[in-house]
């Protein structure tokens, strides 16, 4: 597996850097990436192993709060650049991954950290700033530097193309000169951390290595290289393999989280949301009604993107991005209602008033069926709120998490208020060691059971969004079966059944149940299984492998006590997590496809004699998220169902004005509705009297 060396892109000479390393120096394990603030590849970042930060266009003077018009000002900066690159300093910083910067690298490094910039060398512009080619000029090497270690001498010639310099008089936090211009002005030609300890190889330098005259004979440019080189080639960064479960194929390798890293993201959302609350809530809203805009223009790279990680077909992905938008629309246009002080009385010169104030920093650990939607539930209302939001996607749809924060701060939320945590149960296992301010998972019974456990001690709000075993009941007075046996067969296998709320056993009314079953093959048999990139396929690849063992488990339980199958049954031969959608009947509650979650492409239906028996299987269970009844009145029904959604005439449908809520093993809190806004919040009950 080659280590990859991410080269920030730049309109200025972009090529010298690229060919600085040869295919000597690459070998067979390293490879470049360019990452582009133009095409805003901020996802790449996540799978280097190294970074250079390259020359260019000055930094925008708001980063070191320099002045707006200086003599030889650029006609434009590109404060894009400015941010995708602080992006990758930060990553670098706080992953320990080494880092080069080079002329405006090394500026943009010292702002970064607090420092400021002389904005024009003025007369040392006939020594610094490039022509018609680079100057040249020698340099001194602070001796005991890492700058002086590497190239292994006191001074050198170097080229200069700059007319801009490190103020001497205000240097980043942790850093310091390693090396100056020789003459009288003494311009800092190089920048490394003073205290190194903790800290990954990182070196700065004004000059330019990668295009200097001789440059392979020259230590300050040859060595410099050849150090960088080995640090990479050093690191030890744990890394995550996402895998495209149609073939099997390795899309991506990430960098997963550390517990430094992740601490260090949690002090960065700490300061982010200090601020974030401050801002007027009808800005934050504003901010957030612009993420359902980036949805919708990039709606097909970012299904695209899904489809390759879990498998759903996709328009399947394309409804989901589109579910998702009409949530944030709902949200947006509530949170002020919901959100604002609310005045309960006022008497007698007394107020009572309650304010919704956010929690702080929140955990929100994801799933991974429905990146878009699971999330959505939980980061929107919490960002609306005024939170801070650690978010941990499913190392199953690790990309779209990432795709997921670059929609955040490209819609303007402030970069550090949206932290992403990369990894598997170990990176989640330090998520809930860290004191976050509440806790929110999307996933199974036995994972929320634990986290729910393991916080408690914390007094702190901890919501679980966990599994279904959710029933379905056709009653005798249905009269279009066939339009029932479609819309419930959907309600069953639609995302491969791979959904919380999807229909997981059905009970039909001994007088219907033969015609339901004859149209609910048809259904079935009528759906086409292949790539999810394939027109008209309907059933996908599971999203993980070993749920087809699970599947397979139960269809073999359900087989041995008496049951038989319809249609499907196994997995399917060749490349991909491929399960055949199947069908079982004569099933009772003996077996364990009627009474534990699949989570998959498989249906048992049940025969039962009349109402009563029905109300009794479908509440025969540990679960308690939703139960359908189709019928022409199923009120009564409903209401003797012990779950947090009923549907009537309806299925697997999710709607952002209405509570998701589970009971029992299907977890506790609400997303969703104004008591999902609420739930990112702390109520204060204010007495004010005048």
């Amino acid at each position: 597996m080659k280590k990859k060396i991410g080269i920030s892109f730049t309109k200025t000479s972009f090529q010298n850097y690229w060919n600085w390393f040869t295919s000597y120096d690459l070998k067979d394990d390293l490879e470049l990436v360019e990452l582009s603030f133009e095409k805003n590849n901020s996802e790449d970042i996540y799978q280097c192993d190294g970074f250079i930060l390259t020359g260019g266009i000055d930094v925008h003077p708001s980063f070191y709060n320099g002045k707006k018009n200086y003599d030889n000002v650029p006609s434009s900066f590109q404060q894009d650049r400015d941010h995708f690159e602080e992006k990758i300093y930060h990553y670098s910083q706080s992953n320990k991954i080494p880092l080069m910067g080079i002329c405006r690298g090394m500026q943009l490094i010292n702002v970064l950290q607090g420092g400021k910039l002389i904005q024009d060398l003025d007369n040392g512009n006939e020594r610094h700033k490039k022509e018609e080619s680079d100057k040249e000029h020698s340099i001194v090497a602070e001796r005991n530097s890492l700058l002086y270690n590497i190239a292994g001498s006191p001074s050198g010639r170097v080229n200069s193309a700059h007319h801009q310099a490190v103020d001497p008089n205000a240097i980043g936090d942790n850093l310091v000169a390693n090396a100056y211009d020789d003459d009288d002005e003494q311009i800092i030609e190089g920048l490394e951390f003073k205290n190194k300890t903790g800290k990954a190889f990182m070196l700065c330098v004004q000059w330019h290595p990668e295009r200097m005259k001789n440059k392979e004979e020259n230590p300050f440019s040859q060595n410099l290289k050849d150090q960088f080189l080995f640090a990479v080639r050093e690191t030890t960064m744990k890394k995550l393999q996402v895998t495209n479960p149609a073939n099997e194929e390795i899309i991506a390798v990430l960098n997963e989280d550390t517990k430094e890293s992740l601490q260090n993201k949690f002090e960065s959302l700490k300061n982010a949301q200090l601020s974030w609350h401050k801002t007027l809530l009808a800005d934050r809203i504003k901010i957030i009604k612009n993420v359902s805009d980036l949805l919708g223009k990039n709606i097909e790279s970012l299904a695209a993107i899904l489809t390759s990680e879990v498998g759903k077909p996709l328009p399947q992905s394309r409804n989901e991005i589109n579910g998702a938008k009409a949530r944030i629309k709902w949200l947006c246009e509530n949170a002020e209602k919901y959100l604002s002080d609310e005045v309960m009385s006022s008497t007698n010169g007394m107020e009572e008033r309650i304010s919704y104030e956010p929690l702080g920093v929140i955990c929100n650990i994801s799933a991974w069926n429905y990146p878009f939607l699971v999330g959505v539930n939980v980061f929107v209302p919490a960002l609306l709120a005024g939170n801070g939001v650690m978010y941990k996607p499913s190392e199953y749809a690790s990309l779209t998490g990432i795709q997921i924060e670059k929609m955040l701060i490209g819609a303007g939320v402030p970069a550090d208020l949206f932290q992403v945590a990369i990894g598997g149960g170990a990176i989640g296992e330090i998520l809930l060691g860290l004191p976050f301010d509440g806790y929110f998972f999307t996933g199974s019974y036995k994972t929320g059971k634990y986290i729910y456990e393991k916080v408690a001690p914390k007094m702190v709000p901890c919501q679980c969004e966990l599994g279904g075993k959710d029933p379905l009941y056709v009653a005798e007075d249905i009269k279009d079966i066939k339009a029932v046996a479609a819309s419930t067969a959907d309600g069953a296998f639609y995302n491969n059944g791979q959904s919380c709320c999807a229909v997981e056993r059905i009970y039909v009314h001994e007088k219907v149940y033969d015609q339901y079953i004859d149209e609910f093959i048809k259904e079935v048999s009528s759906w086409k299984t292949g790539s999810p990139l394939e027109q008209g396929v309907y059933i996908g690849p599971l999203s993980r492998k070993e749920q087809g063992t699970v599947l397979e488990n139960q269809v073999k339980d359900a087989l041995d006590k008496g049951a038989r199958i319809l249609i499907g049954g196994k997995k399917m031969v060749g490349k991909g997590y491929f399960f055949e959608p199947t069908v079982l009947v004569q099933v009772n509650h003996d077996m364990s496809i009627m009474k534990e979650e699949s989570f998959g492409p498989v249906i048992g239906i049940m025969k039962v004699n009349d109402d009563e028996e029905a109300i009794k299987l479908m509440n025969d269970t540990e679960y308690g998220l939703t139960a359908s009844v189709y019928r022409k009145r199923a009120e009564n029904i409903l209401q003797q169902v012990d779950t947090g959604t009923g549907y009537w005439n309806c299925c697997d449908r999710v709607t952002a004005a209405l509570p998701w809520s589970g009971r029992k093993h299907s977890g506790i809190g609400s997303t969703l509705s104004h008591a999902g806004l609420r739930a990112f919040t702390k109520p204060k009950g204010n007495h004010l009297r005048d």
